[in-house]
């Protein structure tokens, strides 16, 4: 019986298959490599189309670990695309428990677009996303693509890329040149621009956006010449290239030789960088993961600990080759990119850096044992910078004077780390480049606005109140990460900030403007840093322009690091 009913089943099964293939979307690349989409459920739109797990590039797996990424061969008939891919490996230190997932085999990208109705080709939207380059996932029930599709005017395109050591390793020489994390993006840029006309897509109207690592994405992709004309318009939220987090180690090396000492490799100190590369290609993924935690400080600090890196320019497939603290690099390249920034409020920010030790009286406790040293590992202080007189100049102005994190302090040392990784590097960024010679400036957001959802207790591991949190504003973009958030009733005021918040995406990756900016005074060289920006806070009408940059504090970074 149990065999009958078996067969039954998997004849009712089959049966469905061909009505389902026949319903569902198919864009074919090439004349014989198709993919086959799903439709996926709307928020206030019926469906739209996805399409799940499209390589890009081949698995960067046994010889291509720590490699540049080589481009994926298409494929004759029709690819299944209605699963994500499995994330890159990863081990997640802004999850509680740490945990390590994901495949090295992960380089994929999903695609989204609106019911075709017919018109023109789409502008086109690539979301970074964000994770300090160690953790981080494109999989729909994190980056949910529901509020853009409901826009039905613009693609979106999520793509992965490798994270952690296997993203940003180097030995610094051409053996291992690192940067694969970012050249996977330009990898599937590439894509994009190849392929995106066959998805409905304007490959000429490409926009670059990401938050926090995602957004230190978007500034270094900035950086780049763009000679191929990858991208359209940008915007960083949360994060740039010259954040403490995204900034290139002394030595990169020796780091791989640390990491490989811990792993067990053999006189690591005194292997070539070749033998280095092979040595660490033969260890288990999960291995080295475990083996990283080695070169952390102290807890969980610092928390990012593989760099993007400068390249040679003789190095092949180069990257970075300017250094991303150097203000003056300009924006566009060979033409100027339009581009937006902003930010969350400094003590939000700061959550992500914080973790734990905003919540935790033991690791506060521990942080106290040797105030000022840890203090210098949190704040990823260059090593010139790293001097009693700076730590005691920040902590005047920020903790009153005292060298003790309590609940008196713990505010003043949340906006001491969100100035320094979030809040001057942007106001650094924007003093020498809001200049209309230098670059395509368009304004500034301030988002301020605390919902029902927030990833403050995702970071604290705590049911502390901080206000609007890091990452916050994703929340208003994207559906998801599921556990966090639920979504919106659809006559709520976080519904109605959702639309309008999209739109000013969805706007500038159309046109290189949003009309919510129209208002607002042009920001420029001649009134920096007394220009307005775009203020999105919680009351009857979100939408404010305002200007709160607290100049004594910018000045005091100045200070620090004129004389570093």
């Amino acid at each position: 019986m149990k065999g009958i009913a078996f067969l039954l089943t998997y004849l009712v099964y089959c049966s469905n298959i061909d009505p389902i293939r026949a319903d569902s979307p198919e864009v074919c690349l090439e004349d014989s490599s198709c993919v086959l989409g799903e439709y996926m459920s709307g928020n206030e739109i019926d469906s739209f189309e996805a399409f799940l797990g499209i390589p890009f590039a081949k698995p960067p797996i046994g010889d291509l670990r720590f490699s540049n990424p080589e481009e994926a061969e298409l494929w004759n008939g029709t690819l299944s695309a209605v699963y994500p891919k499995p994330v890159c490996i990863q081990r997640d230190y802004l999850n509680v428990s740490k945990p390590i997932s994901g495949s090295e085999d992960c380089l994929y990208l999903n695609i989204y677009r609106p019911l075709r109705g017919g018109g023109g080709e789409l502008p086109v939207m690539f979301y970074i996303h964000g994770g300090g380059f160690f953790a981080g996932s494109p999989n729909p029930s994190f980056i949910g693509p529901l509020y853009f599709m409901d826009t039905s005017d613009v693609i979106l395109v999520v793509a992965a890329y490798r994270l952690g050591l296997f993203g940003f390793l180097s030995t610094n020489d051409e053996e291992m040149t690192g940067n694969y994390g970012l050249k996977d993006q330009k990898l599937a840029l590439q894509w994009v621009k190849k392929y995106i006309s066959a998805f409905g897509g304007d490959p000429d109207r490409v926009t670059i956006f990401g938050h926090s690592a995602g957004a230190s994405a978007v500034h270094l992709h900035l950086m780049n010449n763009n000679q191929e004309g990858l991208f359209s318009n940008a915007i960083m939220m949360s994060g740039t290239a010259n954040t403490p987090f995204a900034l290139p180690i002394n030595d990169p090396r020796d780091q791989v030789v640390n990491l490989a000492i811990a792993a067990g490799v053999n006189e690591a100190e005194d292997l070539s960088s070749a033998d280095l590369v092979q040595a660490l290609r033969s260890i288990e993924p999960e291995a080295l993961l475990l083996a990283a935690d080695n070169l952390k400080l102290w807890a969980e600090q610092p928390l990012v600990i593989f760099h993007p890196n400068i390249e040679s320019e003789t190095w092949p497939g180069a990257f970075l080759t300017n250094d991303p603290s150097d203000p003056s690099i300009p924006f566009g390249g060979v033409t100027d990119i339009p581009w937006i920034i902003g930010n969350a409020p400094s003590k939000g920010e700061a959550l992500v850096i914080a973790l734990r030790l905003a919540s935790n009286t033991s690791l506060q406790e521990e942080l106290n044992e040797s105030f000022s040293s840890r203090l210098s590992i949190a704040l990823s202080l260059p090593a010139t910078c790293d001097t009693e007189d700076v730590i005691d100049t920040l902590v005047t102005e920020y903790m009153d004077g005292k060298h003790n994190l309590n609940n008196d302090t713990l505010n003043g040392f949340l906006e001491l780390l969100g100035d320094a990784y979030f809040i001057y590097p942007t106001y650094k960024l924007l003093k020498y480049n809001v200049n209309s010679r230098r670059s395509d400036f368009k304004g500034i957001i301030h988002f301020d606005y605390r919902g029902p959802y927030s990833f403050s207790g995702y970071f604290t591991n705590s049911l502390t109140d901080f206000g609007v949190s890091h990452y916050d504003d994703t929340l208003f973009l994207f559906d998801g990460p599921p556990g966090l958030s639920n979504g919106y009733s659809k006559e709520s005021r976080e519904a109605a900030l959702v639309r309008r918040f999209v739109r000013v995406y969805q706007s500038f990756a159309a046109n290189g403007y949003s009309d919510e900016f129209a208002g607002i005074e042009e920001c420029n060289d001649l009134n920096f840093p007394n220009c307005e920006y775009l203020s999105i806070v919680k009351d009857e009408k979100p939408f404010k322009t305002g200007n709160t940059w607290n100049l004594k504090r910018m000045t005091i970074w100045e200070q620090i690091y004129d004389i570093c």
